[in-house]
């Protein structure tokens, strides 16, 4: 092989490992986004306070 070949496959799996270095910190932050989302959600139903003027019926 010469020179310039091994220099030119070198350079294309450099940039294929950078790509999915790129590809894995979106799915990390998709991710973390979606965790907030869950966790504020979670937080949102501790808070909630059943009304105790509404009655539920049992009878559908």
């Amino acid at each position: 092989m010469e020179t310039t070949a091994i220099a030119g496959a070198a350079m294309m799996m450099t940039q294929a490992k950078t790509q999915e270095g790129i590809s894995m910190a979106a799915l990390k932050q998709a991710a973390d986004s979606q965790n907030q989302v869950a966790n504020m959600l979670a937080q949102q139903v501790q808070q909630l306070q059943p009304d105790p003027s509404y009655g539920f019926s049992t009878y559908a």
